[in-house]
């Protein structure tokens, strides 16, 4: 905890598209964004993070709610410093900007960059997984697969 950033990114996880929200370290928020569910448009919002910052990845804290998935892992891979929180725990930093406690995507980015900044004794931190585990992971999925299709193929045999 003792590493210091210069901005805050948090992004609020969607399936269709993710709201980011980019904080510098004194709580201002410089600007938001709606970023689509394609590793060209992350690509792309990673760029887009580093040039409104103008610092590297390095000096740049990212928090989130889900610690894994392709997102994570792009973000992970330029460089930046990944954290991830409990949505739980996420509900309860959102009653510091509204008591309503209607679900905002936009507001809830901005919850996750404010909270990583003020309390993020709250997060854990995301590292990179090992290659190795990254490779069995694939292994898994493509096992589950060819499960699926042998059971496809057993039930067109047997009509």
């Amino acid at each position: 905890m003792s590493e210091t950033f210069a901005w805050y990114l948090g992004i609020d996880w969607g399936a269709t598209y993710h709201d980011v929200c980019l904080m510098n370290a004194q709580g201002q928020v410089c600007e938001t964004r709606r970023v689509a569910h394609t590793l060209e448009a992350v690509h792309e919002a990673v760029q887009w993070t580093c040039a409104k910052a103008g610092v590297a990845s390095e000096a740049i804290a990212v928090g989130i709610e889900r610690p894994d998935g392709v997102l994570v892992t792009t973000w992970l891979e330029a460089g930046f410093a990944m954290f991830a929180i409990n949505p739980k725990q996420l509900d309860r930093f959102r009653d510091r900007f509204t008591v309503g406690g209607a679900k905002d995507d936009r507001r809830d980015a901005r919850v996750v960059a404010d909270a990583l900044r003020t309390d993020r004794r709250a997060f854990h931190r995301i590292h990179p997984d090992d290659p190795a585990v990254v490779q069995l992971r694939a292994l898994c999925v493509l096992r589950d697969d060819l499960q699926t299709q042998i059971g496809r193929l057993t039930n067109r045999l047997r009509d």
